[in-house]
């Protein structure tokens, strides 16, 4: 008999899960991903042509800093990608989101405790009665479980799997962005290297002419005024030479850091070297613009804030709590699991607000708002990053139309100041045209080199803007 009612309670409650279960229903909207136009291929480049925005920072990045083919950034850009400080922490971070999408997930689950215990007495024989001794057994298994009727696990379960990805995508940008400026603090090192050996070279010719110009004094062949603006000269670049160095040394200072060292711990031997940036493709599709990490993140979070509505209106409705004890009882061991020893309860609660003052109308209102603002981030996300591409693009292209004029000009500079030091050796010259034909020269030089350094900064900053690569690569 005992039996039967045994299988007869657990039918009922099977029974219960299963009604739960079948008329469970999830409240709020169904996320819908924001989309607008936008134009597929660049002003800069081509056309405009029209598509749905779409992120796609699954896409992967690959190791876009190879394009430049030098060995030592390849060298630094693996170091950073393990040693990088901000990067750790977004790794940290993008951990704690999937322990919260965990979390999420248990909701689905009931709570399971046991528990076991014995006990020995004795009561007292000063009492009416005579002192008796017992002994007392017992194990018990718990179960609470709240069935997700509203469907408010599901979104909180929606919401924690669009806020993991949301910080792996947060993750791969804060690589994005470490490697980025890796690339630009070496690329600039490496101008400074170049202005370094122009700065070293131009002093020693302004010593050279130094000496020439006070021997040709002594001779009677020059004046003081000579001298003096010779000496100025060499002053002058014996200051530029070194204050180069201290633009140098900041930017050694900043790759350590970056580099998870301190700046005494790091140092990159100088080195001279032609900065010649990859050439930038006459068209880029704008699907690459999908694959930046920093849009996929603000769409996540739209999808993120999309679900939390769901779990501000399930708010509005009962929950239905199912309570479950069972075990053995018993003052011997002996008999401790045989089925008299056997107790079980089973229960159910609905628990219904009557009343809040307006409290989950305020927190559908908040959870609504916070939603249609980050539509806009995101929407304003990928117009910036639209515009970021744009300004890249003319960069480039311009600048390597501008260091090709300044290249001539620095080529006739150079001629310029040959013709004139030669006139001054002849007599045809003064020696302040001497002065200012190897100042144009030097500037027209050093010129060069900066536009170059822009150009690399351009061509990394542009990488960057597309997510980190030019090639469209496959899905893996």
């Amino acid at each position: 008999m005992n039996n039967l009612k045994f299988k007869n309670n657990l039918l009922f409650i099977l029974l219960l899960i299963s009604i739960a279960s079948l008329t469970a229903c999830t409240v709020g909207p169904d996320y819908n991903k924001v989309t607008f136009e936008f134009p597929e291929n660049f002003k800069e480049t081509a056309d405009n042509k029209w598509k749905k925005a779409d992120p796609k920072d699954d896409h992967d990045k690959g190791k876009w800093w190879e394009i430049f083919q030098d060995p030592v950034l390849n060298k630094l850009e693996e170091q950073l990608n393990i040693s990088n400080q901000n990067i750790a922490a977004a790794m940290s971070q993008y951990d704690q989101a999937q322990a919260l999408l965990g979390q999420s997930v248990s909701g689905y689950f009931p709570n399971v405790s046991g528990s076991g215990g014995a006990t020995r007495q004795r009561s007292s024989a000063t009492s009416v009665s005579p002192a008796t001794e017992s002994t007392g057994m017992n194990g018990t298994l718990s179960a609470t479980w709240v069935p997700d009727l509203w469907g408010s696990v599901r979104r909180n379960v929606e919401a924690s799997k669009a806020g993991a990805e949301a910080s792996a995508a947060q993750l791969a940008n804060v690589k994005l962005t470490a490697q980025a400026s890796l690339a630009q603090y070496y690329f600039q090192i490496l101008s400074a290297d170049n202005d370094q050996k122009l700065l070293d070279d131009t002093t020693e010719n302004y010593k050279k002419e130094l000496e020439i110009v006070e021997q040709r004094k002594s001779a009677g062949t020059a004046s003081e005024s000579d001298y003096a603006q010779a000496a100025t000269q060499y002053e002058q670049a014996q200051a530029l030479a070194l204050d180069n160095k201290i633009t140098r040394a900041q930017y050694e200072h900043a790759m350590a850091v970056l580099l998870g060292n301190t700046p005494s711990e790091f140092y990159l031997e100088a080195k001279q070297a032609k900065l010649i940036p990859p050439d930038v493709p006459l068209v880029l599709p704008s699907e690459l613009l999908e694959r930046r990490p920093d849009v996929a993140q603000a769409e996540r979070l739209v999808e993120q804030a999309n679900a939390q509505i769901g779990v501000a209106i399930a708010a509005y409705f009962p929950n239905f709590n199912i309570t479950a004890n069972g075990g053995y009882s018993s003052s011997t061991f002996a008999n401790l699991f045989n089925l008299p020893a056997l107790f079980w309860s089973l229960g159910g609660n609905l628990t219904e607000t009557l009343f809040d003052g307006g409290l989950r109308g305020a927190k559908v209102d908040a959870a609504k708002a916070n939603y249609k603002a980050l539509a806009a981030q995101y929407k304003q996300t990928v117009l910036s990053a639209f515009q970021n591409v744009e300004d890249n693009l003319a960069a480039t292209r311009i600048l390597k139309e501008e260091e090709e004029f300044q290249k001539n000009a620095a080529a006739h500079a150079q001629t310029v100041e040959n013709l004139i030091t030669h006139g001054y050796e002849v007599g045809t010259n003064t020696y302040s045209d001497v002065i200012n034909a190897q100042t144009t020269s030097f500037t027209a030089q050093k010129t060069v080199n900066g536009i170059s350094a822009k150009r690399m900064a351009s061509t990394v900053n542009l990488i960057a803007a597309l997510g980190g690569s030019w090639q469209k690569e496959e899905k893996k």
